[in-house]
């Protein structure tokens, strides 16, 4: 019975070693990529993304706020519409290329700042 589980620990301790090497020597390691660089599209700024990409058009602007279009997969998919409040303090004025992403609730602009959703205002122009 010990023989059979030495032999038996021996063959793991071979497995498993062999599986390191095989992620050494085949498998490529390499760093997550940055943030995908934001694309002019017509008349609206798209990222890609591995599950499809997030997409932004400003359609009307009176500084601090915004009506913006959001499409996600694809630049002719509408996911929200809507009125955006300027939060920040480092812009005099929001501009397409400083749209950055969008998780459900706020824009986040590429300089670390956002703007959140005005209630109310969705149906309504600025």
């Amino acid at each position: 019975m010990k023989k059979v589980f030495k032999a038996t620990a021996f063959f793991a301790a071979a497995v498993c070693v062999a599986l390191v090497l095989f992620v050494i020597i085949v498998v490529k390691i390499s760093p997550a990529e940055e943030a995908s660089e934001g694309q002019m599209v017509g008349d609206l700024i798209w990222y890609t993304a591995p599950d499809g990409g997030i997409g932004f058009r400003i359609l009307q602007s009176k500084h601090p706020q915004y009506r913006v279009k959001i499409m996600m997969n694809s630049p002719d998919i509408l996911y929200h519409e809507g009125i955006f409040e300027y939060q920040g303090i480092k812009l005099d004025h929001v501009e397409l290329s400083d749209l950055g992403g969008y998780f459900g609730d706020n824009i986040h602009l590429t300089n670390g700042e956002e703007m959140k959703p005005v209630k109310g205002y969705d149906e309504k122009g600025l």
